[in-house]
């Protein structure tokens, strides 16, 4: 009767493990540029140099949190401190990129730009439904990003910006090839928010191995995030061994019991 006892509320407390409520995991904002991505430049016209400072202008993000349920990516939230800049009609967000294992490959990427070259004529995307894929694209690639351009040549002359930092993926597959649908709460440069919120639970979540790391910037690159988070959740085959182990004390427990009586 004890066992019975025993393996019932094992079973309770796998269920309910297995149906938790969210974890909210903060994040900062301690990457300076992507790693491997710094570009050496030191200060120009007075201004910070691109590798020594986090924010060269606008935007400044600060971190944000990421909630995780079951195991699995549900919300990110990005936050913005600059809302009362007078530059925000230049910027638009980039791709949002997140690498579920911190192997140093990108395994998703959300579709936000519809422009294949940075500037500051890029389309502003509104709060809506967009594409996410399902992608291997390293770290280090040289060839499957949109770069921010150089702020000397190109449509960013005139305006300080983070050079030559991945801000998009080349990726142009259509909605007949995407994972599925991540909803954006929306951007809008002439009323700047301080939030930002990516959903993920159109598709039931995004899963996540133990660790996983994530990597946005806008148009400019003028501020990046770079953050790797702990996935709070444990794996069922460590719930699995945590019962067995439960299950063989009871056990051993019963048959001392007999001996004894």
């Amino acid at each position: 009767m004890k066992l019975k006892i025993l393996l019932l509320s094992f079973l309770a407390v796998f269920l309910c493990a297995s149906t938790t409520s969210a974890t909210t995991i903060p994040f900062g904002d301690s990457s300076i540029y992507w790693p491997g991505w710094g570009n050496g430049q030191g200060p120009k016209y007075g201004h910070p140099a691109d590798d020594t400072n986090d924010t060269v202008g606008t935007p400044e993000l600060t971190g944000g949190t990421a909630e995780v349920q079951n195991g699995s990516l549900t919300h990110l939230t990005f936050y913005n401190s600059t809302v009362s800049s007078s530059y925000w009609w230049v910027l638009s967000p980039g791709d949002l990129f997140i690498d579920t294992d911190s192997d140093n490959f990108w395994d998703y990427v959300v579709d936000l730009t519809s422009w294949t070259v940075a500037g500051k004529s890029n389309s502003d995307p509104g709060a809506g439904d967009y594409n996410i894929y399902s992608i291997t694209l390293a770290l280090n690639s040289s060839s499957g990003y949109i770069l921010s351009g150089t702020d000397d040549f190109s449509d960013w002359s005139g305006f300080l910006i983070r050079d030559n930092h991945p801000v998009a993926s080349t990726i142009n597959w259509g909605a007949a090839n995407a994972y599925g649908q991540v909803s954006f709460s929306g951007w809008d440069n002439n009323n700047p928010a301080s939030e930002y919120t990516f959903d993920f639970t159109n598709f039931g979540g995004l899963g996540l191995g133990e660790s996983f790391t994530i990597g946005w910037a806008p148009n400019c690159a003028n501020d990046v995030i770079y953050e790797t988070m702990n996935n709070p959740v444990p794996e069922p085959t460590t719930m699995l061994l945590l019962g067995s182990g439960l299950i063989g004390l009871a056990v051993v427990g019963r048959r001392k019991f007999f001996k004894k009586s």
